[in-house]
């Protein structure tokens, strides 16, 4: 459990979405002596969603209110992630959604209701440290959130409060609402992205990239360009796939690149996934200390390993990452995040050389 702040009357705009981590962020809030209100985005016109949120705005008795934001959404989160596959990239819809929507909109409501702090069901620290402020990944690393973090600026991380760091467990979060909404805690947690309907990712692609065109499918081709076979559309494909490519083949392979403007998707051995140079883009430095060269970790995505890695500043906001041991399919369109232990230091958008 997480130490009581003494705290009275102090305002804090919490996102809440209907879910259970931060119905129970609320909760924990409200107890804690903070006037909580809470804010919900209309980013898809989902009723069931909105609803959620309001019964548990109601069952706390807290201030509440529905921002509709669905023309934002679309242009900030949508069509860029659109865009993205249309280059041949992967990008990840939530770490878009945090950067261009959630917490921009939270801060710019907190700014006008007092200054006020801002709250998250996120799983993740913030410290402060002389005078800034560190993001900390949480010390549940089944639960850690920090890797779509990386982007918080002073601002933000100065007037934010993580209620979950520190539970053990889900089931932990899901007794603080037991008595308060028993049927919310036995719900189960969201999965997937939200504006695409369950199990349907691949039409969703399709439509995206191909729209009314009938010719979907394309050629699989060797590193060197030699055609191998035909493949039924590229939206079925991404980077770093072995299973499901409906090719006979005496090696194993593995989808390394796909090209959406020449309907192709690239074929080669494992082995060829692997790399020890990541371009990085977008670089954000989060840390007041900047990037060493060496001594950091970093991730390719949520759940995956840390490497330990050197830098190559190319300008700004671009650098080589160069691995002490190669990185399996680090996707274009990804977040690469780095670490110092547990603090955030900054990350970036993976690119292609």
């Amino acid at each position: 459990m997480r130490k009581k702040i003494n705290v009275k009357n102090k305002k804090v705009i919490i996102g809440l979405s209907g879910g259970i981590d931060s119905a129970a962020a609320a909760y924990l809030l409200k107890n804690e002596g903070y006037e909580v209100i809470g804010v919900t985005f209309n980013f898809l016109n989902v009723e069931n969603t909105i609803n959620a949120a309001r019964k548990v705005a109601d069952k706390l008795k807290i201030e509440h209110h529905v921002l509709a934001a669905q023309k934002q959404f679309r242009e900030k989160v949508i069509d860029p992630f659109v865009a993205g596959y249309k280059q041949g990239e992967t990008p990840n819809p939530c770490m878009l959604c945090n950067q261009n929507m959630k917490f921009k909109l939270l801060g710019e409501f907190a700014t006008a209701n007092g200054d006020a702090m801002i709250a998250t069901g996120h799983y993740a620290e913030v410290r402060k440290h002389e005078n800034t402020y560190q993001l900390w990944a949480s010390s549940n690393p089944n639960k850690d959130q920090s890797y779509f973090l990386y982007h918080l600026d002073q601002d933000l991380l100065g007037r934010l409060l993580f209620p979950l760091n520190g539970f053990e467990s889900k089931a932990a979060v899901r007794e603080i609402i037991l008595g308060l909404l028993p049927e919310l805690s036995r719900g189960k947690e969201s999965q997937g992205i939200c504006f695409i309907p369950k199990k349907g990712h691949g039409l969703f692609l399709k439509d995206a990239l191909f729209g009314n065109n009938p010719t979907v499918s394309g050629n699989f081709v060797d590193a060197t360009g030699k055609i191998l076979d035909r493949h039924p559309g590229i939206y079925q494909f991404t980077t770093g796939q072995t299973r499901g490519l409906g090719i006979k083949s005496d090696k194993r392979l593995a989808v390394v690149e796909v090209i959406p403007a020449t309907n192709t998707v690239v074929l080669d051995e494992e082995k060829a996934l692997y790399q020890s140079r990541i371009l990085v883009d977008e670089l954000i430095v989060q840390s007041q200390n900047g990037l060493p060269e060496t001594g950091f970790t970093f991730k390719t995505c949520r759940w995956g390993h840390e490497y330990e890695g050197r830098i190559e500043w190319l300008s700004r906001n671009q650098a080589i990452v160069h691995s002490l041991v190669p990185v399996r399919a680090p996707a274009p369109g990804q977040a690469l995040v780095f670490y110092q232990g547990r603090q955030v230091l900054g990350g970036g958008i993976i690119k292609r050389f």
